[in-house]
């Protein structure tokens, strides 16, 4: 039995992982497709997990009637591996549905919340309800010897380990080698073998399966009440764990960091905590029996309160750490022990609820029906925990507002559980006692210290002056923490600590992102602006004659600071209307844009935030260019500071390979692209015209808009020139796709260069291959 178990509990470790892999895949096909609004991350993750109760709900109900439960949990695994395999093919037929519908479906947001969840369940379902199936399955297969009321826990928490591995190994090895198609074939290729696996060996152990159960654990529920306990307990814990992993990656999005890497290290670490905490639950059932669950549940609550005053500190961690820590791979190293630090205290005693409870029912006759009521109700927990924190409690409590208020929960629910374990007098006073406590320092300690936790130390492991005040801070699900600072006069927007723009020396570059494609563009019909920032580059546009103006931005905080605090840089421009705000991702504008635009233009945060890539791939110049009008530009923003030149040649070539005229112009120290299926050429008449504009526009510095065209670097085959010779090693320059992901991983890396002489030595590299001034006017320029 002890080697079966073994070999149980190794296949159920990698399929812990491949199912991490799954859902980190997904969720960048599907995202491409439906966008990245929180809404849309959301609906994707709720159908996903749907889809795991449901199989837990079959599962259970159905796992009896298998002789040897060992084989059926590897079909299901088979099941998973072969239809995962086919699901990047079924996305395509899944984006042409979706585009016809979302064109034709009414524009509100539960419209397509409801058309996005549905086309999601078509894809996810099927490997979503088997990947569910396998937890009741298994039970059977483990809880049916004498050791398995610590056997079954321990097998939850070997799964919760798999899918740590599977999340750092996604961020740091996998998904940058193979790939979100690669990876998910190597996975589905390893869930295929464990079903193999797991189906011969059931031939051997299928004389064991049937064994007679242990007699019921002193602490299984003998009543319908105790049923109705172990059910909502197994909710509420799934509730409050995702409610604070939603905060807490809210919170070390902002102090540890927006990148790929970032977020893969936060997952793991909290998974690597719960799993702890699940293999700890034997031993904290042997010391308090009964009270066991109820002991975990206070003990969270004062984890969760007394880690509070921790927060803020994390960034003098990040500054210390800078003066001593230089390279990527230390400064990982850095978040991952910040990220260790903050999360391990509540979320190992978090990752011991569960188990418990699935220990309370491991000596039952109908082991994987229980199992399976437990993990639906779990699951369903996870979903609601998820949405009513992101989108209800967060906006409204704030970070500490909404981690007092899980410190309260967890200590109301281990009151409860004590009550309903039995529990009297003395013992149910202590955990009364422990909850008020966890209470109490919740509401006692200090406010957090906003310009500190704001500062951004974690971007480049240093950080400005500190402000004179902070003149506005909200938190949303969908765009993190935004903040507008006073220095002086100037009012400056930060996303995550990330700087966003500002009223100052920035406007220069922000304006040119609407001049610069302005001067090519061949009709004024219908703009796009990705990215509303502080409004600048909006306000800009509506100087010229458009006619109809999109603006497609995630976060509305991000919009009620540009109203409260730029509209003089952004001239009202949200007010104008002409202009038509909406609350999305840009690429799924586009995608679902009936109309074509003559203008796209892009004032996006850094390259290396998770997902930024994504505007800047192949498929996505493909997606605009088949948007676009007749003589249409696309403007896009490029860093030049903290970017190594095979990454930014990388965008180039991409660019390149999809449009045939391309030109990069550097404005305000700032790097912006102009690209056209058409020649970029700018008339002197039309130069004349605009020119009379030139008051309204405000072009910085009293320049003239005849003058923008010197500050072109290189256009067409002086770029080429340039990518040609950013070969790395006798490797050609890569080319950026919705697959390879390369620059989303090779991005962050460039952070840790200084920004000053990053940006000299870029701009000299460019320099070399500097278009002449006369051939820019023969190209760019007729009468």
């Amino acid at each position: 039995m002890q080697r079966r178990f073994s070999l149980v509990a190794t296949l159920f470790f990698i399929s812990g992982a491949t199912g991490l892999l799954y859902e980190v895949a997904f969720s960048k096909l599907l995202g491409y497709v439906f966008g990245a609004t929180a809404y849309a991350v959301s609906t994707v993750l709720a159908a996903f997990m749907a889809g795991l109760a449901l199989g837990a709900y079959f599962g259970g109900k159905t796992a009896g009637r298998f002789s040897r439960p060992l084989a059926a949990y590897g079909v299901a695994e088979i099941v998973v591996g072969a239809i995962c395999a086919v699901s990047p093919a079924a996305l395509d037929r899944l984006t042409i549905a979706y585009i016809s519908l979302a064109q034709s479906a009414p524009g509100s947001l539960a419209a397509i919340t409801a058309l996005r969840a549905g086309l999601t369940s078509l894809v996810v379902v099927v490997p979503t309800v088997a990947m569910g199936a396998t937890l009741p399955l298994l039970a059977r297969v483990v809880a049916s010897d004498a050791l398995g009321d610590k056997k079954l826990p321990a097998l939850y928490a070997i799964n919760t380990a798999g899918g740590a591995l599977g999340s750092v190994a996604s961020a740091y090895a996998i998904l940058p080698l193979l790939g979100v198609r690669g990876t998910m074939q190597a996975a589905a290729l390893a869930n295929v073998g464990i079903g193999i696996v797991a189906i011969v060996a059931s031939r051997s152990a299928a004389s064991h399966e049937d064994a007679p159960r242990v007699a019921a654990s002193s602490t299984t529920p003998k009543n319908e009440d105790g049923e109705a306990l172990l059910t909502a307990l197994a909710a509420a814990s799934g509730l409050l764990v995702f409610a604070t992993e939603v905060v807490q990656t809210h919170l070390l999005a902002l102090l540890i960091g927006n990148s790929a890497y970032a977020f893969g290290l936060m997952l793991a670490v909290f998974l690597v905590c719960l799993s702890i905490g699940a293999a700890r639950a034997p031993r904290l059932a042997a010391n308090h029996g009964a009270g066991a669950i109820a002991r975990g549940l206070v003990y969270s609550a004062i984890a969760v309160a007394l880690t509070l005053p921790l927060w803020e500190q994390l960034p003098s961690v990040f500054l210390v750490a800078g003066k001593v820590v230089s390279g990527w791979t230390g400064r990982e190293i850095v978040r991952a022990l910040a990220a260790l630090v903050i999360l391990a205290p509540p979320t190992v005693w978090m990752g011991s609820t569960f188990p418990l409870l699935l220990r309370a029912v491991a000596g039952r006759a109908e082991v994987a029906r229980a199992v399976g009521r437990l993990t639906v109700a779990n699951t369903l927990g996870t979903i609601a925990g998820s949405i009513l924190t992101g989108y209800f409690v967060l906006p409204r409590l704030g970070s500490q507002g909404t981690l007092i208020a899980i410190a309260a929960a967890f200590a109301a629910a281990g009151v409860l559980a004590a009550r309903g374990a039995g529990l009297r007098g003395s013992a149910l006073g202590r955990v009364a006692a422990l909850g008020a406590f966890a209470l109490v320092a919740a509401l006692l300690l200090p406010r957090w210290d906003l310009a500190r936790l704001t500062n951004g130390a974690n971007v480049y492991f240093t950080t400005g002056p500190r402000p004179d005040s902070i003149a506005f801070v909200r938190e949303d699900v969908h765009g993190g923490v935004t903040t507008v600072v006073d220095r002086g006069p100037i009012h400056t927007m930060y996303t995550n600590g990330k700087f966003q723009g500002d009223d100052g020396p920035e406007m220069a570059a922000q304006r040119r992102f609407a001049h610069f494609p302005s001067l090519f563009v061949k009709r004024e019909e219908r703009a796009l602006v990705i990215g509303l920032g502080t409004g600048t580059t909006l306000g800009t546009i509506t100087a010229y004659p458009w006619k109809h103006i999109d603006v497609a931005e995630i976060s509305p905080s991000i919009v009620e600071a540009a109203q409260l605090h730029f509209r003089g840089p952004s001239r009202n421009g949200l007010d104008d209307p002409r202009v038509h705000l909406d609350l999305n991702d840009g690429r799924n504008v586009i995608l679902v844009a009936r109309e074509p635009y003559d203008l796209v233009t892009i004032e996006l945060t850094s390259v290396w935030f998770a997902g930024a890539s994504s505007l800047y791939s192949r498929e996505f110049y493909e997606l605009v260019r088949s948007r676009l009008a007749p003589g249409g530009v696309l403007q896009q923003w490029v860093q030049l500071h903290h970017i190594r030149r095979r990454e930014l040649a990388t965008i180039v070539r991409t660019l390149r390979l999809v449009y045939p005229h391309v030109a990069l112009f550097l404005g305000g120290a700032q790097g912006i692209l102009v690209a056209s299926a058409e020649p970029l050429v700018a008339s002197q008449s039309r130069l004349a015209r605009l020119e009379k504009l030139a008051p309204m526009i405000d072009v910085s510095n009293g320049a003239p808009l005849a003058s923008l065209l010197s500050e072109l670097i290189a256009s067409e085959s002086d770029l080429d020139r340039f990518v040609a010779e950013s070969r790395d090693d006798a490797k050609d320059t890569p080319v950026s796709t919705d697959d390879d992901l390369y620059l989303e991983y090779a991005t962050p890396k460039g952070n840790v260069l200084d920004y000053n002489r990053s940006l000299t030595d870029c701009v000299g590299m460019l320099e070399k291959y500097r278009t002449p001034a006369a051939e820019v006017r023969a190209r760019h320029l007729s009468l």
